[in-house]
């Protein structure tokens, strides 16, 4: 702090002795009053006082903090000042020039001695006045400790206003941040729901494989296994990509954390400030984002001071000049500092917190979308399977009704088979006649009269006996012919039975199939064990 002295009186510094004489007070530097002034008149001790006095020196230039105070320097005010006017003589002055003329009886010495008393009366009065006078422009007010407590107190409101503000900000953004950990959160239960489903998905599709024990003849694997084995494919490859899904979810929700938890230190070291003022955050951020607008409306649209009423212009004045508006530049961009309300740490925090929650969003969209495709893929692979199962239950209906007519028609063949064998039979023991001659009527006799008469001329033979006994072959051999037709016709009824039995049997695993993985298709169910893979 710089001190200054006050310009030291003539009564101090110049004041003369009684006993110097006239002439060494005329040649002496150091200006003092003598008696040869007494004579001279009153113009050089003008001269003379004004070469002593010089000029004041400037106020020196205090600044407290909170206060916008622009001084002059000290070289710039030292030139600029000038001096202050002389204090008007005084009484004794005025009637110097009276009593000079008068024609005094008394001794010289003590009247020369007298008259400079006098002089260095006036001299010291108007030392005295003058620095009075300095001491009005320089010296402090009396209540200059209530000043600087105002402007101390002030200055501390003014700044922890600003850090409310900044609290506010960072307590919007830890919300923001909140929310999205949330979100990110629903995310993930929506990720691990649909996780689970496709787990269930393989389940099922397991199932299906083992289901399909069907009988040796239906074993052979078809299109159906082909596709479920497809499908399991798909499933993986879907569940493969939820889980890559579901670990960024993971670690984003992780960096989000760590963020809220650094927004909640500098939220705490920012709010230490701000515990005798009221928390009114919402109106501090409405006053800065209020400033902020309009700055940047006053930096991109100039409007003619002339179309604002004189009530808005002094809202936007006062608006301007509040504490939350000097956190903002002339572009409308805060204001860091180390020293200031926004620090470099509250600005990254805040743009890590932006760049995040930009990253969790996209993270989110990706997330949802591939979930979307995932049960819209697997909807598709099921019904696909589905499809395939049920065009396998209608080739196989068909098969078994082609298999059923087909029965039908062998049952059909074999009745006439047996029908024709026992017509055969029954010609063949015919025409074999009886078992014993005894029982032979004589028309069936070959030796019968009209056939011995016959044979009496030579050359008269007939081959009856030969015929007969051809014909009793033959038929013989009709009917072994048409037994083993029936033979066969058995054995092919019986693999047509078989056949239609395997084709029941694969007709009720297939229908069985079907029927439990459309119900289980909603995943409300319970799975007791998962396939990994």
């Amino acid at each position: 702090m710089i001190n200054l002295q006050r310009p030291s009186t003539a009564c101090q510094l110049h004041r003369p002795s009684l006993t110097d004489t006239g002439n060494q007070g005329i040649h002496t530097e150091k200006y003092y009053v003598t008696k040869s002034y007494t004579y001279d008149g009153l113009q050089p001790c003008q001269q003379q006082h004004q070469q002593t006095v010089a000029p004041l020196p400037p106020r020196p230039a205090t600044a407290y903090a909170g206060q916008q105070i622009e001084l002059q320097p000290a070289k710039q005010q030292q030139q600029t000042a000038k001096p202050l006017p002389a204090r008007p003589a005084t009484a004794y002055a005025g009637q110097h020039d009276a009593r000079l003329g008068r024609s005094l009886l008394s001794n010289d010495n003590w009247r020369q001695a007298t008259m400079a008393d006098v002089r260095l009366n006036a001299k010291a009065i108007e030392q005295s006045d003058r620095n009075i006078l300095y001491g009005k422009g320089i010296d402090p007010v009396p209540h200059t400790r209530e000043l600087l407590c105002e402007l101390s107190n002030a200055e501390a409101l003014f700044y922890a206003r600003q850090c409310r503000l900044v609290v506010s900000k960072l307590r919007l953004c830890w919300n923001d941040v909140n929310e999205e950990i949330k979100s990110l959160a629903k995310v993930k239960d929506y990720t691990d729901a649909a996780i689970d489903h496709m787990r269930k998905d393989l389940v099922i599709n397991k199932d299906s494989h083992t289901m399909r024990k069907k009988p040796t003849r239906e074993s052979e694997p078809d299109g159906v296994d082909d596709i479920l084995s497809a499908e399991k494919y798909h499933l993986l490859k879907i569940k493969r990509v939820l889980e890559i899904n579901c670990r960024n979810v993971i670690n984003q929700m992780q960096r989000l954390d760590e963020i809220r938890q650094r927004v909640a230190k500098i939220n705490k070291e920012r709010s230490t400030v701000t515990e005798l003022i009221c928390q009114c955050l919402t109106s501090a951020s409405r006053t800065f984002e209020a400033a902020r607008t309009e700055k940047l409306s006053n930096m991109y649209h100039r409007r003619s001071p002339s179309a604002q009423t004189y009530r808005s212009r002094r809202q936007k004045a006062n608006l301007l000049n509040s504490a939350e508006s000097n956190l903002l530049d002339e572009n409308g961009f805060p204001l860091v500092g180390h020293l200031q309300p926004f620090t470099p740490d509250v600005i990254q925090v805040f743009d890590d917190a932006a760049k995040s929650i930009d990253e969790s969003c996209e993270i989110k969209k990706q997330t949802m979308n591939q979930i979307k495709d995932a049960f819209n893929d697997a909807k598709a692979y099921s019904l696909t399977v589905n499809q395939s199962i049920a065009q396998k239950l209608a080739d196989i209906i068909t098969l078994a009704q082609h298999l059923t007519v087909s029965l039908g028609d062998n049952m059909l063949a074999q009745n006439r088979a047996q029908r024709w064998h026992d017509l055969t039979m029954s010609a063949q023991r015919t025409n074999a006649g009886p078992q014993s001659s005894s029982n032979l009527k004589t028309c069936e006799r070959f030796d019968r009269p009209i056939i011995q008469t016959f044979q009496r001329h030579p050359g008269n033979q007939l081959s009856e006996v030969q015929m007969a006994m051809k014909t009793t072959t033959d038929l013989q051999q009709s009917a072994n012919e048409t037994e083993k037709q029936l033979k066969t016709l058995k054995i092919v009824g019986q693999r047509l039975q078989a056949n239609l039995t395997d084709k029941e049997a694969a007709l009720e695993v297939d229908c069985q199939l079907l029927r439990q993985r459309r119900g289980r298709s909603n995943h409300k169910w319970a799975a007791t064990k998962y396939i990994h893979a």
